[in-house]
């Protein structure tokens, strides 16, 4: 009879999970105060693009090992400046230390995968600890293990993991509210990785939003970014209508990304409610986002774009505040 005592019949509902995991950890939705964030500052494995050669039609320097297997792109036919790169970094990384984030770096003591600067995509935040990716793309996946790692170094609880033929990626996924998440389906976040995140949520009580993102993009934070409780940053030539539609019936005033401002300048990291970390090259939108109220810091990520993301793609938050909406 001793066995049948204090039975936990709902992990995330029973104040024991906290107890047991403590409170460091948690993303229910996606505009509450940045109190724990992770990056990466470009460094030595960086230096792996000399070996890089130049493709006409992809337009970029592309690195291949000597299986044939891509390892690194970097968009343009000029070697990275590291320098800058990493001088860029740390202006963003100071700004979040100025607004009260502890910013923890994630390495790789090897060297050996060139796109942690990305440091969003390893994993998915939801609300009671991290889902781990599978990418779709081999010069990735390295990078799954070692986030795993610096995760259980974290006390960060893994509540899953996309496993099998199933592909997401961080940068596809927004935890929108406490019982809502979007994510975007690509040519590199398949049917079934998606359905193994609805099934994941579903233990937390998190309805799963999935859109179709057109051919030429990747991510969901390339076109949709939350920057208030009832504001969204939206790419409106990217996203469908349906979508769009929804997301105003659910009270949201969509700001639109201007389109004639360089591509991933939209890709920004909301501090706080109505507060944003933004690319200064964004100067249409930025005038977008004050005209409706939004505070925003600009930071120069220009040589960092190079490499095929942006502010959001360069920053995954494991803590932040709770927001009732």
């Amino acid at each position: 009879m001793y066995m049948d005592q204090n039975k936990v019949e709902n992990t995330f509902e029973d104040p024991c999970y906290r107890e047991v995991w403590g409170d460091q950890f948690g993303i229910d939705n996606a505009i509450g105060k940045i109190h724990r964030i992770i990056v990466h500052r470009p460094g030595e494995e960086l230096l792996r693009m000399k070996k890089a050669k130049y493709e006409e039609e992809a337009g970029s320097l592309i690195l291949k090992d000597e299986k044939g297997r891509i390892r690194s792109y970097w968009k343009g036919d000029t070697f990275p400046d590291i320098a800058l790169m990493q001088a860029q970094h740390d202006a963003m990384t100071k700004v979040l230390r100025d607004e009260g984030c502890e910013v923890i770096n994630w390495d790789d003591p090897k060297h050996e995968w060139t796109n942690m600067t990305f440091a969003r995509d390893f994993a998915e935040m939801t609300p009671n600890g991290a889902i781990l990716s599978r990418y779709s793309m081999f010069f990735h996946q390295g990078e799954t293990p070692l986030g795993q790692r610096l995760l259980a170094s974290l006390g960060v609880p893994i509540v899953g993991a996309i496993q099998g033929k199933g592909t997401v990626e961080g940068g596809a996924f927004c935890q929108l509210d406490p019982h809502t998440a979007v994510i975007s389906r690509s040519v590199r976040i398949n049917d079934e990785g998606i359905e193994q995140m609805r099934r994941l949520l579903s233990y937390q009580g998190v309805e799963l939003i999935v859109l179709d993102m057109p051919a030429f993009y990747i991510h969901l934070d390339e076109a949709f970014i939350p920057v208030d409780r009832d504001k969204l940053l939206c790419s409106t030539f990217i996203l469908p209508f349906w979508f769009l539609d929804l997301m105003k019936k659910r009270g949201y005033q969509i700001i639109e990304t201007d389109r004639d401002d360089p591509f991933l300048t939209n890709n920004c990291l909301c501090l706080e409610p109505g507060k944003v970390l933004f690319s200064a090259r964004g100067t249409r939108t930025i005038k977008n986002l004050e005209a409706a109220g939004i505070e925003v810091i600009p930071v120069d990520i220009s040589e960092i774009n190079k490499l095929g993301g942006g502010i959001h793609c360069s920053t995954l938050p494991i803590l932040r505040d709770h927001i009732d909406f």
